[in-house]
């Protein structure tokens, strides 16, 4: 057994052995190592051989934990091995009196392992021509309920932003209801939703049966009860992957709060039906608003880049806008219709739009779809904003599975562009 230290000497020794200090190998040193298998082997052969069995063993044993250092030291033994096989190697010759052995037979070829092939790069993610593309984020509508209410669904809507008007404050709409109970409405906004007047947000007076200011968080809001003449009626949210349209769920009685949040927001929430049309109710709604992000359902996976979400209704629609130059010509949007809709189908929908000009069929998503080039008629000589004339995109589409889609963008975007955004449109309800 060497000691440590002996041991480290004759590291330091294998260390020192160049390739340029080494002679030659004799031509026929390959052919031995293949062919010998006598005991009594020149040591560069039985080196060598070991050292080819143990890279073998190496690569087709499962790895292992780390080497421990009797495991280490058998390493260093062998790289010693190595440098003396190829040192000792020039001493290879026949013995005295004995003619060198001819070979009878081709020696057999040692094949070389095979290497893994090289992983298929990826498609990229911008095709050439057009606008540059990007991954989008997920689109998400910033609150949350907590705790969620339990069977009713919801449909989250975003306004404001940028708009070819300008940029407009940004407010939120989440409406919860089912097929027996009418539910209940928030809002969240920058403004207070009553100057916005009757029909926008805020429910006008007549009718009014109960007005008082309640307590939210410890701060105070504007609560008020109202007894409709009539029923209102709206469409229960819902997946636009069923077959039949939605149900109409109606109240005649309503609650309203309005409060002035403390992080200078203004939130609105009014109820309807006996379980949400009363003012403890909406009261408990305004409390149960938190910050927490929740996906809508339609998303696109690639969008151009710095064009950002304008709007979007969480079960029907999804509008990009270019940032730096609003317009209604700088638009990407997304329409999504439900199934038992049958005026909107693929194919034949886009020959409507496309008024005369060429549609090609082409496969978005696996399903046949449709792809055309429109004029804008916004666009040429007497629009200041675009005195040249435009073309638009269509694509109309199908989530597999799930409802049909419009794409519509401007002709910034190339033809492939186009299919490579349709491609990435989901619809996760």
């Amino acid at each position: 057994m060497l000691a440590d230290r002996e041991l480290d000497a004759l590291l330091d020794a294998g260390a020192a052995v160049r390739d340029v200090d080494l002679p030659p190998l004799p031509e026929d040193f390959l052919h031995v190592l293949q062919t010998s298998d006598r005991d009594d082997a020149p040591a560069s052969v039985l080196a060598a051989r070991q050292l080819v069995s143990d890279a073998h063993e190496a690569r087709t044993t499962p790895r292992r934990r780390r080497p421990s250092r009797r495991v280490a030291v058998r390493a260093g033994a062998a790289v010693l091995a190595l440098a003396a096989a190829w040192t000792t190697a020039v001493v290879i010759a026949p013995e005295e009196g004995r003619a060198p052995e001819v070979p009878t037979a081709q020696p057999p070829v040692v094949e070389a392992p095979v290497p893994a092939p090289l992983p298929t790069p990826a498609e990229p993610i911008d095709p050439p021509g057009g606008l540059s593309l990007v991954a989008a984020e997920a689109v998400t509508f910033p609150w949350s309920l907590d705790p969620a209410p339990v069977g009713l669904a919801v449909q989250l809507t975003q306004v404001g932003g940028p708009t070819p008007f300008g940029e407009q404050p940004p407010g939120w709409i989440a409406e919860y209801r089912s097929a027996d109970e009418p539910g209940f409405t928030f809002t969240v906004s920058q403004t207070d939703p009553r100057d916005l007047g009757p029909g926008n947000g805020s429910s006008p007076p007549t009718g009014v049966v109960e007005s008082r200011t309640v307590t939210v968080a410890g701060t105070p809001a504007d609560a008020r009860r109202i007894v409709r003449d009539a029923p209102d009626c709206e469409p229960v949210p819902g997946r636009l992957d069923r077959t039949e349209p939605p149900a109409q769920v109606c109240s005649d009685t309503l609650a309203e709060l309005v409060w002035h949040r403390p992080d200078g927001r203004w939130l609105q929430v009014w109820g309807e039906g006996d379980t949400y049309g009363r003012v403890d109710a909406v009261v408990a709604v305004a409390q149960s608003v938190v910050e927490r992000p929740q996906p809508v359902a339609v998303q696109v996976g690639l969008a151009p880049e710095g064009w950002t979400v304008a709007s979007y209704e969480s079960g029907s629609n999804l509008t990009l806008v270019d940032d730096a130059t609003p317009s209604f010509r700088n638009q990407v949007n997304v329409s999504m219709w439900g199934r038992w809709d049958t005026d909107h189908t693929v194919p034949g929908y886009l020959q409507y739009l496309a008024q005369g000009e060429p549609v090609e069929a082409v496969t978005v998503q696996g399903r046949p779809a449709e792809l055309a080039s429109v004029p804008d008629p916004l666009t040429g000589p007497g629009f200041p904003d675009e005195p040249e004339p435009a073309r638009t995109w269509y694509v109309m589409g199908q989530v597999p599975g799930g409802p049909v889609f419009l794409l519509q963008a401007p002709d910034t975007l190339s033809r492939e562009d186009v299919l490579a955004v349709a491609e990435q449109v989901t619809y996760e309800p």
